[in-house]
Parts: structure tokens; C-alpha cells; sequence
């Protein structure tokens, strides 16, 4: 059935964190936007850690650590103005990551971030044995030493997706629940339909994730999903708050006492089935750094979907005329929301690029040879 109301001047296909974030900067803009979403089992926005973490995402790449610093940064003012535009808490945190040595190698490791950090003019500290004690008691003995990364900031992805979607529908955006299954561009605008759906725009915004390849009437995108597991315990009442990085598993505070422990990387397609030798691995990693953990049995097992692409940066950019995209951030969808949103704002606008955020050529869609269909 066709969706009634005037038609708007942009549809935003994918109602993940960076489709609303979209969503929101167009309407700051002065355009009419819908959403279109179909709340796909495993997709990544809600599945996810919620890291904010430009440094310790970046280790080796300081082009992306630039680009994720900007990006942390626009997200220290978007969260009080998500909060205050929904009414919903979204758990924000700015306490930081810690990296603990766990050996020789891993201090030189932990000496090149700290040397990077520097610089890019970002914040680090040493600490020691006492202070870490002091921030995550559970820690086993022989860990003696950790940087601290002040500047690594954490969100409730839930939470934070939900206080999107609140801030749009109170400024009137609706947001339709179907899934597209195929785009067509057309003399005045893009045509957007799927089973029981059908919505013209005067242009057309892709952000689907995992599954964006499967749309019809888009260019060939070599988007592939990579699957994550994780799991959460309960009961964490540590005075840190923030995150802890080691080289084979994340572990990350929620509020309400609860911590994630993530992530698998799995090459199966869209199967998103639990296996109990990644959970079981996963808390054993966990329990290993954590001794307190070995006597505690998960809360929650699941697994999400990153859109992957062949060189890890995301496709940000414009297809056609009318036909814009912004997918692919596999394990940096979070991270980038913010960012990605000012970058792709504009193009669809017909304006000029914000100077701070340009779209830089490791995202452009035609990287990967030319977006015809």
C-alpha cells in the first residue's frame, strides 16, 4: 500500500543509529524526511558495544584516528541534545578505556598507541598497579601497569537509538515500518517499495546495513555481513565505568552494574545462530583478566551483523543523482554515526560540504570501480 501524506524530499531506508542520526541533520537542514525500517533480526545498531573509541579502533591508521576523533567529539555534543530532544537517558560516558600490560610485547604495543594518542593531541596516563586496583578491583594478580585513554567515550547504543527515533517522531518524522526491497530513480525523484509498501522522495538515503546489497535497483556494493558474538554479566560494581581493551577481547560497562564482554569475528553469512564454544571462550578470555567473573555465568548471549566491505572503511557518498548511501562501518558504525551524518547531510542537500567533515576518498562509493547498475 502506498504511504500517504505529502511526499517528502527524502527517504532514509535503514532505521539503525546512522540512518536516524541522517534522518536528524537533513531535518536540521530544512528538509522533509521519512524513515523506513524493518527491525531486521541481528542488525548491527543495536547489537553492538558501544565504543567510542578513536584511538584503541585505530592503533595503526592515524587518517581514521583523525577522522574518529572528530566524530567522538561531535558525539560529546549530540548526546545532552539526544537527551533533551527525546526525554530518554542514553547511559553516555566519557570515563575512558583502559589497556592493561599483560606482557613484554604488549607493552611495546601499548607504548606505539600511547606515542599515536600523543600525537594527535589526545590525553593518555600511566597507571599502576594501586590505581588500577582501585578503578576495577577484579583484575589478576600480575597486571602491574595500564594506559588510560581519557578520551575513549562509551554510549547505550539502545538507548541511544531509541532516543533518535523519540526526537524525530516529536518533530513529526514518520517513521515506517517495512522492508524496501528495491529503488528505482526516476526523472523527479526515487520510488521506494517493498510487500506492502511503496513511498516516492525527491531523493533516497541507503543505510541497510548488512543487507544493503540485497536491494534492487542499487549498484553492485560489496557490503558483507560479519558476525559478532557477546556476552554480559551482571553484578559489576567497579568505580570505572568505562571500558577495557586487551588484544582478544573487549569488556564494557552499561549502567545498572552490567558488563559486555565482545566480540567474535565470523565469516557465516547471515546465520545468526549462538555457539557455545564463543560464549564459552569469551568468558573464559574474560574470567582470565577478571577472576571474579569464573563463578558467574552470563546474563545475555547474543549476535549481531557488521556490514563489512573489503578494505574496512564504510561507503559514504552518492550513487546517482538521487541516490545516496551510508553503509559498510562494520565494527565503527557507532563510532562514525555522528560523523557520517555531517558528511552526508549536505551532499543530499545540494549544498556545499561542512569544511570539517568532508567526505574523505577512503569512503567514496566508486573506490571500488563504477556505481552503475
Amino acid at each position: 500500500m502506498p504511504a500517504s501524506g505529502p511526499r517528502p524530499d527524502v527517504l532514509v531506508v535503514g532505521g539503525g543509529l546512522i540512518g536516524l542520526l541522517i534522518a536528524r541533520e537533513l531535518i536540521r537542514g530544512g528538509a522533509r524526511v521519512e524513515v523506513v525500517d524493518d527491525r531486521r533480526a541481528g542488525a548491527a545498531s543495536p547489537n553492538a558495544a558501544g565504543m567510542i573509541a578513536p584511538i584503541a579502533e585505530s592503533s595503526t591508521d592515524a587518517a581514521f584516528a583523525r577522522m574518529a576523533i572528530t566524530s567522538r567529539d561531535l558525539w560529546a555534543r549530540l548526546a545532552p541534545a539526544l537527551e533533551r530532544e527525546s526525554g530518554i537517558s542514553i547511559d553516555y560516558d566519557d570515563t575512558g578505556s583502559i589497556l592493561p600490560v599483560l606482557d613484554e610485547p604488549g607493552r611495546k604495543v601499548l607504548a606505539g598507541i600511547r606515542q599515536q594518542a600523543t600525537d594527535l593531541g589526545e590525553p593518555t596516563a600511566e597507571l599502576g598497579r594501586t590505581e588500577l586496583l582501585r578503578l576495577v578491583p577484579d583484575l589478576r594478580p600480575g597486571i602491574e601497569a595500564g594506559l588510560l585513554l581519557p578520551g575513549e567515550h562509551r554510549v547505550d547504543n539502545r538507548l541511544a537509538a531509541a532516543a533518535a527515533a523519540a526526537a524525530l517522531e516529536r518533530q513529526g518524522v514518520t517513521l515506517h515500518r517495512a522492508t524496501v526491497e528495491r529503488v528505482t530513480e526516476e526523472s523527479a525523484g526515487v520510488s521506494a517499495a517493498g510487500a506492502g509498501f511503496a513511498r516516492d522522495a525527491g531523493a533516497v538515503v541507503i543505510c541497510g546495513g548488512a543487507w544493503t546489497p540485497a536491494i534492487q535497483g542499487l549498484p553492485t556494493l560489496p557490503i558483507r555481513p560479519v558476525k559478532g558474538q557477546m556476552i554480559a554479566f551482571d553484578r559489576i560494581d567497579w568505580a570505572f565505568t568505562g571500558a577495557i581493551r586487551t588484544p582478544s577481547f573487549y569488556a564494557v560497562r552499561r549502567a545498572g552494574n552490567r558488563l559486555l564482554i565482545g566480540a567474535s569475528v565470523e565469516h557465516t553469512g547471515f546465520d545468526l545462530s549462538l555457539t557455545d564454544d564463543v560464549g564459552n571462550g569469551l568468558a573464559s578470555a574474560a574470567a582470565d583478566l577478571l577472576p571474579a567473573l569464573r563463578d558467574r555465568q552470563p546474563v545475555e548471549h547474543w549476535a549481531g551483523l557488521r556490514p563489512g566491505t573489503p578494505d574496512g572503511w564504510p561507503l559514504v557518498g552518492q550513487l546517482s543523482e538521487r541516490l545516496h548511501i551510508a553503509a559498510g562501518h562494520f565494527r565503527n558504525g557507532i563510532l562514525l554515526a555522528p560523523l557520517t551524518a555531517r558528511m552526508i547531510a549536505p551532499m543530499v542537500l545540494g549544498r556545499p560540504a561542512a569544511p570539517v567533515v568532508p567526505v574523505p576518498a577512503a569512503m567514496r562509493p566508486r573506490r571500488f570501480g563504477p556505481c552503475t547498475r
